[in-house]
């Protein structure tokens, strides 16, 4: 039996990522406990070098930004906590808000079980979210205190951190206590197997289904490019010029204009005709 990790899915606004990656850090010794998500894109895909584009017209790269959505669409369902990074830009957000109404539907369909995901706001700046914001009900962390109004801003991520901390222990244990029924329960001598409604959430299974792996980008170097053109220029132009060495040497029966065939003396040389006009062939000796 392994440990199960605690997920936790951190959703702001994309103005709101430099709070993202300060929190990460402070969350980063918990690597061994937690899987940390958060919206980290990959950059669009350069590209070719414009004489590899006129080579392959037709060479569309793959989007890693396509995969990366369908990773991250797993870690959204899969998330045992929900830390929303709340400001006046993350209540504009439609990401945000979609993410919100996930994590609430979650609590929903799972209110019966202890396992409910947690949706924990996490208030950065001043803003109207208690009034105009589905987190109004939920509880915040560092006690509702906005991270910028900490004298030192260490204080307030510390708070937090600590809180979190202290969260993931109690849903540790659920959920490896949860992990450990599901495999007496596949594993008992009636062959009796879970159902989907004790699956959820997530207790480990597959965990390489939430791991997002770019793929290696195509990019040759642009001289290469340009020299596979002036090659085919070379050999383009030559063909139309007859018996030019470039093209005559690719051929095995063609031959330079200048490369004349040696001239071997007749063993019976040709005589004039005769005065009488009589032709004789061959002559007689």
């Amino acid at each position: 039996m392994y440990k199960v990790k605690v997920n936790i899915f951190i959703s702001h606004a994309p103005e709101d990522k430099p709070a993202a990656d300060q929190l990460l850090k402070w969350l980063y010794p918990m690597r061994d406990e937690v899987n940390l998500w958060h919206y980290d894109p990959p950059p669009k895909v350069e590209e070719l070098p414009l004489p590899w584009r006129l080579l392959l017209p037709w060479y569309r790269p793959l989007d890693p930004r396509d995969l990366y959505a369908e990773k991250l669409k797993i870690r959204r369902e899969n998330a045992h906590i929900y830390l929303f990074l709340t400001s006046h830009k993350s209540l504009a957000n439609k990401q945000v808000d979609e993410d919100i109404m996930l994590a609430v539907s979650r609590r929903i369909d799972h209110a019966w079980d202890d396992l409910t995901p947690l949706v924990l706001p996490v208030i950065l700046s001043a803003s109207r979210w208690k009034e105009s914001s589905r987190l109004a009900r939920f509880e915040p962390l560092a006690n509702g205190i906005p991270l910028h109004k900490f004298s030192k801003p260490e204080e307030g991520y510390l708070m937090v951190t600590e809180q979190i901390a202290a969260l993931v222990k109690v849903i540790q244990v659920r959920l490896n206590e949860s992990h450990f029924y599901q495999y007496q329960v596949a594993n008992s001598e009636y062959g009796v197997q879970p159902d989907s409604k004790t699956i959820l959430p997530y207790l480990g299974e597959n965990p390489d289904q939430f791991i997002f792996n770019p793929p290696a980008p195509f990019r040759p170097s642009e001289w290469i490019g340009w020299s596979v053109i002036a090659l085919i220029l070379i050999l383009t132009a030559g063909s139309f010029r007859k018996n030019h060495p470039a093209v005559s040497s690719l051929h095995l029966k063609a031959r330079p204009a200048n490369d004349y065939e040696i001239e071997y003396p007749r063993r019976t040389p040709m005589n004039p005709p005769s005065d009488s006009g009589e032709f004789v062939f061959p002559p007689v000796e």
